[in-house]
């Protein structure tokens, strides 16, 4: 049973970029690897084509009434792998639809992997991420919006290029950083984790990278979840620094109502998690990217809760410092925190920020 259920299995690794022109050029460079499918979504519907070499053996397209990425991947792309197993294909290279997030993607499909599933004969190996060294440093700290470069995927989507570069490096398991930027690749470093590989040539991705490690969606989203991100640094020669700032005390809430902006000045990237003394069981979530801060809530605190920030930036000694000293005066004080208890219940006026 065991031959049987290795002849059936299929190793399929994913390819994600929010840039047509690297997604491109990674097709060209891989053609030889590996059969890819490749998937885009359109206002009517997605299209597939399977390509093996230079060779075009399939071409399709599914109608959608929503043509969201969540629908194209359960009414299209997934049947279609469940086929692609049942042909006798042992390897495949799935790309992605320019714009779509692994991180919205990976964790269903590799789901239905499990036994009893519509792809239980495959399993999702490598998540492999590109980006423009070369664009990365307007790409996190101006506010572009995809859908000005053409790689948003709905009507509506207001993803900025920041974002996404943010989430998929931090998800992903190889990042590629094309381009030769000084400035853009240590961001990049600053922002892979520290069990992310990082390659710069196309030339390195070949078979065993992409198919011999098996993809871990939880560990990957553990990568860039508010509350379980870490600092991972990088190199200064360039000017970019990283802040690991981190307390068990609570933000201030009308101080943070008042003076946020002072944790997000041009030229910062963050990601990360605090706590109020008015919603003391919230994990209150911080991202700052594309010239833009956002504050959300990501559930509610298992154990003891803390605030942490990780801030990357390029503007020199003053605002690193200048963002630090914003952070020690947004959290409560030790005083303060004597009349922790009196915040309970009370109307800290931030309630528009988590959507009451």
């Amino acid at each position: 049973m065991q031959v049987e259920r290795d002849r059936l299995h299929v190793k399929i690794a994913a390819l994600t970029t929010s840039s047509a022109m690297l997604r491109s050029a990674a097709l060209l460079a891989l053609a030889d690897t590996a059969p890819i499918l490749v998937t885009d979504i359109d206002e009517e519907g997605v299209s597939m084509r399977l390509v093996d070499g230079w060779d075009r053996l399939l071409d399709t397209r599914v109608p959608l009434a929503h043509a969201c990425i969540t629908c194209s991947l359960r009414e299209g792309i997934l049947p279609l792998l469940a086929d692609l197993a049942d042909d006798g294909l042992d390897r495949l290279i799935l790309a992605l639809p320019v714009g779509a997030e692994a991180m919205t993607c990976l964790p269903s499909l590799a789901a239905l992997t499990e036994p009893d599933e519509a792809l239980r004969h495959c399993s999702l190996t490598t998540n492999l991420h590109l980006v423009d060294a070369d664009t990365a440093a307007r790409d996190l700290f101006e506010h572009i919006p995809l859908a000005d470069l053409g790689s948003a995927l709905f009507d509506g989507d207001d993803r900025c290029t920041g974002e996404a570069l943010m989430n998929g490096t931090g998800y992903a398991d190889v990042v590629c950083a094309l381009g030769s930027d000084p400035t853009g690749l240590d961001l990049i470093e600053h922002l892979r984790p520290l069990d992310t590989l990082l390659v710069h040539h196309l030339e390195q991705i070949d078979g065993p990278l992409l198919f011999d490690s098996r993809h871990d969606p939880d560990q990957a989203i553990a990568r860039i979840h508010p509350a379980m991100t870490e600092a991972w640094g990088g190199p200064a020669d360039h000017g970019v620094w990283t802040l690991d700032l981190h307390s068990e005390r609570p933000l201030h809430p009308r101080r943070l109502r008042d003076e946020a902006a002072s944790l997000a000045p041009e030229g910062v990237c963050a990601r990360g998690c605090f706590w109020l003394p008015s919603r003391p069981t919230m994990i209150g979530t911080w991202e700052v990217a594309g010239g833009g801060a956002s504050v959300g809530s990501a559930g509610y605190w298992d154990d003891g809760a803390y605030t942490h920030l990780i801030v990357t930036g390029t503007g020199g000694e003053s605002q690193r410092e200048a963002v630090r000293a914003a952070f020690e005066r947004l959290l409560m004080t030790p005083e303060e925190m004597e009349q922790a208890l009196d915040w309970v219940g009370v109307d800290d006026g931030l309630g528009v920020w988590f959507d009451e």
